[in-house]
Order: C-alpha cells, then structure tokens, then sequence
C-alpha cells in the first residue's frame, strides 16, 4: 500500500537493475517535480573499491549510461590503462566533490564556513600542500584575533576532505597534517563539577533574576541536553502522561525521544500559561541563542564557575560523568546523551584521576576485607579440624 511506502533517504545509496550502478536523491535539486538523482558507479581498483560520481539524471545522465561507463573503467583496468581521475588532485577539487556528495550533512554550512580560510589552497596540488601551509593559515586567522580552538576546526576539515577523496580512491591515503605546537590539551578535558562548584551554581540558577534563562539552564542540568536542545522545543513536542519530550531534527540527523525527570517535568510545567507555540519563550519568541549564551556566562561567573568551563556544554558533561560515577552502563549514558556512537560517549566519560583513585581505593579495601574475612574462615576451619 502507498501508506507503507518508505519515505525517501538522501544519505543512501540506491541500487538499480545494473551491477554496480547506484543512485541517490537530491535534497535540493528537483527534476520534472520529483527530487533529481545523480547517478554513481562502483568498481574495484587493485583491491579497493572504488565510487566514481557520473552525474544527474537532469542532465540526461541514465541507469544505462551510467552502465557503460562503468564498462569502460573495467577495460582500461583489465588492460592496465590510467583512469581519467587518477590525475594529481588539488584541494579545490577534493573539496567541491566533498560538498557534493555531503550536502544533505547536517554540519555542511559548518564546513562551508571553515572552508573560507582554506579557499587559497583550491589551486594547490593536495601531495604538495605541508604544515607550512597551514601554519600561514593559523597565522592569518590569529592576526584576525581568532582563537586556536577555531584554527582546529578549519585544520580538521582540511584533513576530513583529504580523507574522503582517499577512501573514494581519487588519491593515495595521505597523512593528516597537523602543526604539533599548537596545544591541544582542552580536547581531552571533561569539565567535572564538585559537589561544592555545582551547589554554587544551583544557588545562583535559583536566584537569578531572568527566569526563563536560570529555568533553561536548570533543565540542561538535569537532562544533560545540548544547547540548543531545549529552545526548539515545542508544546507539540512535549508528552506529559509518559513524561519525555521528542527533540526534532537532533544531531544524529533523527527525532530523539527525551525521558524527563520529574524535577526536568516541573520545569516544563511551569512554563504553561506564560508561552504559546515554543515551551521556553521571551518576548513572544522562542529564546534566542545568543541570549542564553550571554546570561548563561554571567551565572557561571557569579557562581565562582572557571573561566575556562563552558557555562552549558559543561553541564552536559557533568550529567554524563555523574551517570558513569554511579555505574551507568555506557549504552544507556549512550542513549541518554543521544550520542550515535560508543566512542562519542567515551569522551564524555573522562574521570578526574582524584575521582577514580577513590573508586579505586574503594574495591581494593573490599577486596582486602574479603581476604580478612577469608583469612579468618580458613583459621576457623583449621581449628576446627585440629579439634576433630
């Protein structure tokens, strides 16, 4: 029945009635009112497999020619002849084919805007583009006031564009380029709480003037959620006889379901009657980022919070380590933080060293009052025998 029909997917791979000649939908192209497709093939080169972009249906591009190609490029390698796109790559080149087949990627305009500062190197042969190279584009952005956190970013997509064109066999796997005397110490830091860091702030969240800022803050402390999590939701979203909320569009790229707490639920509660569409509102409007960012820092400052800690996201770190400190299992913390994989999660469940030197200390005290113990069974027995 058409009611059944799976809905269409722009991150997957169609296969059609020809060996190795897949299509995909276009998120933003349309042809003769349908979404336009473009059309791939797959072969083998020396082993690997090997995915060659031919082009849209739009523009005359078919299954069947697409077929043919396909045909050709396993000639020329049967007889040993080069491949037309085994040319030397510039970066320009691996780029533009990146955003091709990347555009339905839900942190695509992250990676357009990143790629601004690389622009230079479009022209530049990929094999011939060295640290030097980026270390000119660190020194540009610092000239700009840009902070090296920012540099990081543009350095990993420069290396994340180089490694697709690498596993779509455009070019030879090529080491990642990073400038080692950049620190990087802050991307292994978990922002732990104290019990005492995190009373101050719950102090400061309960007295803070701006209400629906400290009840937005207070609600990312007790579910662990991102940012910009709760300013998109809606009342619509929200089910209060089995106590979740469903957050749209979330960074796994699907709608997540959030089980509330009952003290993340009163929150929620206690906005009815004061907003309409949006369950966190000001002035009529759903809570502006920028607005929560601005008084989120002046709380975490009035609360004693280090600078370096990010008012929210550090929140959401410390809701994940409590569950790890308390023996959650990682694939519910997993689910919990609505993390896609196992090796997010584990970044999120960094211990101080103080934390589990503690836990540490804590099995091997058990362990030595069980041999206490057993030491003392093992006597018994021996006496009782000696009396036997």
């Amino acid at each position: 029945m058409a009611a059944n029909k799976e809905p269409i997917r722009y991150d997957k791979d169609y296969s059609t009635k020809y060996d190795g000649v897949y299509f995909r939908y276009s998120k933003k192209r349309r042809y003769n009112g349908k979404p336009d497709k473009s059309y791939k093939i797959r072969y083998r080169v020396n082993g690997r497999s090997k995915n060659e972009r031919i082009g849209w249906q739009s523009d005359g591009i078919t299954a069947e020619f697409a077929r043919n190609i396909r045909a050709q490029r396993i000639v020329s390698i049967q007889h040993g002849d080069d491949l037309p796109d085994s040319k030397k790559l510039t970066f320009g080149e691996a780029a533009k084919r990146y955003f091709e087949d990347h555009a339905t990627k839900k942190s695509i305009k992250e990676d357009i805007y990143r790629y601004n500062d690389l622009k230079h190197l479009d022209a530049v042969e990929i094999s011939k583009i060295t640290i030097s190279d980026l270390k000119k584009v660190h020194q540009v952005m610092r000239d700009r006031g840009v902070k090296h956190v920012t540099y990081i970013k543009v350095e990993e997509f420069y290396n994340k564009v180089v490694k697709y064109a690498s596993e779509i066999n455009l070019i030879k796997q090529q080491t990642p380029l990073k400038i080692p005397s950049i620190p990087r110490s802050y991307d292994k830091v978990t922002e732990i709480y104290t019990d005492e860091m995190l009373e101050n702030y719950i102090a400061v969240i309960k007295a803070y003037p701006y209400r629906v800022v400290s009840d937005i803050v207070e609600f990312i402390l007790l579910t662990g959620m991102r940012r910009s999590e709760p300013l998109k939701l809606k009342w619509s979203d929200y089910n209060e006889l089995e106590s979740h909320v469903i957050i749209r569009d979330a960074k796994s790229g699907r709608d997540e379901k959030k089980v509330l707490s009952s003290e993340s639920k009163a929150i929620i509660e206690r906005q009815k009657g004061k907003t309409s569409v949006y369950i966190f509102e000001h002035d009529g409007e759903a809570v502006r980022a920028q607005y929560l960012s601005y008084h989120s820092r002046r709380m975490a400052d009035m609360a004693g919070i280090p600078h370096n800690y990010r008012p929210l996201h550090s929140l959401r770190h410390n809701y994940g380590t409590r569950m790890a400190m308390q023996g959650t299992p990682a694939i519910v913390i997993k689910e919990a933080l609505n993390h896609k994989n196992l090796e997010t999660t584990q970044r999120y469940l960094d211990v101080a060293s103080s934390q589990l030197q503690e836990h540490i200390d804590k099995v091997e005290n058990g362990m030595r009052t069980n041999k206490i113990r057993v030491d003392i069974n093992l006597k018994k027995v021996q006496v009782k025998g000696k009396n036997d």
